[in-house]
């Protein structure tokens, strides 16, 4: 009894930190947006569910701020889809085969907060550490049949939640590279157990462990002790304990276990690396292209975008104005400053000058430039294109043109090619026209459009090498507003306005197309 009531007092004390916080319910003002929709979709079509764990921060799930994990009867699953589908969520699978039996992940965006919502979906309670989910326990119809609710939402009873929870906390330390994750934020769990128990007490979750888990024994009270007090040690000797009482209960041999877990590991760490991410949407990976003058906004934009939709999916941003450069024209590119100094008439902007684009008159020089150009775009959306294919989205700064405007697509028309100097200088322009007639074209193309008066405006403010150009913005300006792309969806965006405002449009358009 001394221990108990030691418990209770410093899970009080705790409590007393979460009352204040926005998961009381008082504190929680009107909701709304993609999670309460979900729910209250979820009770109209009388759809089996709880939402299983992290009630503490239910509150903060409601409000967008948290993700889902929620536990659906299998036999309402192909209804579950049919309502998330209706929510706007699109499933998600893992890049590297890291998933689990019976869960999966959709995602959804949420305009409102302006980022990804990430939903967890079981059919099947399995749990283990955040790698290998080595466990399955059969408690899904009592967790779905003995609910209650909280700010509207079915949740688990508490007893159940209590037991789970702490099943799930020292399940996490019995692998060293979980200690080491599970430190960082500890307090937040001891937060947590302080609010399961403000819900529960000891002899209702013992009940409700001795019912569903009969052979294990698990001893309820010095769990939740070793949770509320116990340091690292002496929560990793209680979780290999807990570990050989759920033995039966596991999904996973050790060896297989071990071995998932060393895969998973050098996987995640392999792509923490590259700053990639695992999971990538079910229907494939896309290429999603922002177009339009200078001053538009497209490199913020798409900055913008690949942020937010790479915080759960796998996104990369590339600059096709700017690809890098291959072996074949590293020398060249590092003779670029030299002879724009020496050759003042082969720079791009005097070849852009209506006059001089009249003439289609070009040299090989320039030509020989165009191609290696070329050859680097086409190099970089082959990797690109390899990398959609495995379930990455491209998000690219600027895009090829389907027809000889702009400076991102051929340079030389048919008339061009006729006015050519020599049979070689004809062989090497029809080769660049070639590249850039094979070239991968983008799913989506958002055509950026601003006032001339603002695109000059921005430009006065951009930090680069010889300041402001208002020429090089008007004449750039006229050559780019006249691009095709012939073979790709195409949306226009005013980017005139609130840059907020603006992003939301795009990030809307853009999820609509993946």
């Amino acid at each position: 009894m001394e221990q108990s009531s030691q418990l209770h007092g410093s899970a009080g004390a705790a409590v007393d930190d979460v009352v204040g916080t926005p998961t009381s319910a008082a504190a929680i003002g009107p909701r709304g947006g993609i999670a309460s929709d979900l729910f209250a979709a979820l009770d109209r079509e009388a759809i089996r569910y709880c939402h299983w764990k992290s009630n503490v921060r239910l509150g903060d799930t409601l409000e967008g701020r948290e993700d889902i994990d929620i536990l659906v009867h299998p036999r309402d699953a192909d209804r579950f889809q049919r309502v998330i589908n209706a929510q706007g969520f699109k499933l998600a699978v893992s890049r590297w085969g890291a998933g689990h039996p019976g869960v999966f992940h959709a995602v959804a965006w949420d305009a409102e907060q302006g980022r990804l919502f990430d939903l967890h979906g079981y059919h099947q309670m399995v749990s283990g550490d955040s790698f290998v989910k080595s466990y399955r326990f059969p408690v899904e119809e009592a967790l779905l049949a003995r609910g209650t609710t909280l700010h509207g939402v079915r949740i688990p009873e508490p007893p159940a939640e209590l037991v789970l929870f702490l099943l799930r906390t020292l399940l996490k330390h019995v692998s060293p590279i979980e200690l080491h994750k599970v430190g960082k934020q500890f307090g937040g769990s001891r937060d947590e157990l302080a609010w399961l128990l403000a819900r529960s007490d000891f002899e209702a979750a013992q009940a409700w462990a001795d019912e569903m888990l009969p052979g294990c024994r698990l001893r309820v009270r010095s769990m939740a002790d070793v949770v509320a007090r116990g340091g690292p040690f002496r929560r990793a000797v209680l979780g290999v304990r807990i570990a050989w009482a759920l033995r039966r209960e596991r999904r996973l041999g050790h060896l297989a276990a071990f071995g998932s877990r060393t895969i998973r590991v050098v996987r995640h760490f392999a792509a923490r690396a590259r700053g990639r991410r695992n999971l990538s949407l079910q229907s494939g990976g896309a290429w999603i292209a922002l177009t339009g003058p200078k001053g538009t906004g497209k490199s913020t934009l798409a900055r913008l975008l690949a942020d937010r939709l790479g915080t759960k999916l796998d996104v990369r941003l590339v600059h096709l104005g700017k690809p890098p450069p291959s072996w074949l024209s590293l020398l060249p590119l590092l003779l670029v400053p030299a002879a724009r100094r020496a050759l003042p008439n082969e720079r791009l902007s005097a070849y852009e000058a209506p006059e001089r684009r009249s003439e289609r008159r070009f040299s090989t020089l320039f030509v020989l430039g165009k191609l290696l150009v070329a050859h680097d775009r086409r190099r970089l959306l082959t990797r690109c294109t390899r990398e959609m294919a495995s379930g990455t989205l491209i998000i690219s700064d600027r895009c090829p043109a389907t027809n000889a405007a702009g400076p991102d697509g051929s340079a030389f028309d048919d008339l061009a090619v006729t006015r050519a100097r020599s049979p070689f200088q004809r062989w090497l322009m029809e080769w660049e026209r070639s590249i850039y007639r094979r070239l991968p074209q983008p799913r989506l193309v958002l055509k950026l459009d601003a006032p001339l008066e603002t695109a000059l405006a921005r430009d006065l403010l951009r930090n680069k090498p010889g300041g402001p150009d208002p020429l090089a913005v008007e004449r750039r300006w006229r050559l780019e507003s006249d691009a095709e792309f012939a073979c790709s969806e195409l949306c226009r965006v005013d980017t005139g306005g609130d840059l907020e405002e603006t992003f939301r449009k795009v990030a809307a358009l853009a999820w609509a197309a993946v």
